[in-house]
């Protein structure tokens, strides 16, 4: 880390946690090629300005059934604060900007059994957003589907929750489950996919310049391996890429270069691709994570109550 810039083996270090933050220090390595040495100190120096906080464990969306909606287009609230202050009592609000040219988006974790045209037109109306644009994001979250979680499954996670790296024995004695059971929960949680591993990022306490790219796809057909060859071609500086339900043709990235000629040679990469006929890029001014309902479920019994009681009895892919 240069200053207040995430450099290249930081943003490299970082994307892995955000995917596995329960990794030891020794698969860090393994996976990045920094030395193992180095990570701690890595970490520390992200920490201290508050870039990274808590490694986070939490019931993965696909396991619950959910929904994750990117919601997006011209709000009248023009500082974070105002964004913030308006979703306040919206439980399902996990991620929320403000970028350049007057857009807003933010994340809604919705519920299976939510309705999605209500709770954008609610997000929306509480934002002042008059023509806000929802697109249901496409979860690879690699995992088994549904899964029903039981009381010592949400106390294991409550444990873990904003700690993901806590020895299991630890976890044993928050939790009162014992070591064994635990042990063969948590395997099969791990297994089934049920467990999202991550670590809390803010972005706004580096100098990075995060920017939001929305595509439109020319041709879908051979839009993975033309994917694959940007995310190597400007690794690490791509989070990822969203595809969405309703809306094939159109994808998002976050990219997270070191200066503005890195995000013009981003943006060049992407129109000499062919793969996109319309590239538009959204300099996210502030953003901010926050809890939702999948957070709270975890601070008591109510929420292991309510887990069951939803996923009990119920079908479908997410």
């Amino acid at each position: 880390m240069y200053g207040s810039v995430l450099e290249r083996s930081d943003i490299v270090l970082l994307q892995v946690l955000l995917r596995d933050s329960r990794a030891s220090v020794s698969q860090l390595s393994e996976v990045t090629g920094l030395a193992e040495k180095d990570i701690p100190e890595m970490l520390a120096r992200m920490r201290e300005p508050g870039v990274i906080g808590d490694m986070t464990a939490k019931p993965s969306l696909h396991s619950l059934n959910a929904r994750s909606v990117l919601v997006y287009g011209k709000s009248r609230m023009g500082a974070l604060n105002d964004l913030e202050r308006a979703l306040e009592r919206n439980e399902n609000v996990g991620w929320m900007a403000v970028a350049s040219g007057g857009m807003a988006y933010f994340a809604l974790h919705l519920k299976e059994d939510a309705d999605t045209d209500t709770e954008v037109r609610r997000a929306a109306s509480e934002t002042m957003m008059a023509q806000p644009r929802a697109l249901t994001r496409n979860l690879f979250d690699h995992g088994l589907g549904r899964h029903v979680y039981t009381p010592d499954d949400m106390r294991i996670l409550k444990a873990l929750n904003r700690d993901s790296n806590k020895d299991l024995g630890q976890v044993a004695k928050e939790s009162g489950v014992g070591i064994r059971k635990l042990r063969e929960r948590f395997e099969m949680m791990a297994g089934r996919g049920a467990l999202d591993f991550a670590v809390d990022f803010y972005p706004d306490h580096c100098d990075n310049l995060l920017t939001m790219l929305r595509l439109e796809v020319v041709e879908p057909r051979g839009l993975e391996e033309k994917v694959a060859l940007l995310m190597e071609v400007n690794a690490p500086y791509l989070m990822y890429f969203n595809t969405f339900q309703e809306s094939p043709r159109t994808v998002m990235s976050m990219a997270i270069p070191e200066s503005m000629g890195g995000l013009r040679a981003i943006l060049r990469s992407f129109e000499e691709s062919g793969a996109f006929g319309q590239v538009e890029a959204d300099l996210l001014v502030s953003s901010k994570i926050r809890d939702t309902w999948r957070d709270r479920s975890l601070r008591g019994l109510d929420g292991v109550r309510t887990m069951r009681v939803t996923r009990q009895g119920r079908s479908g892919a997410p």
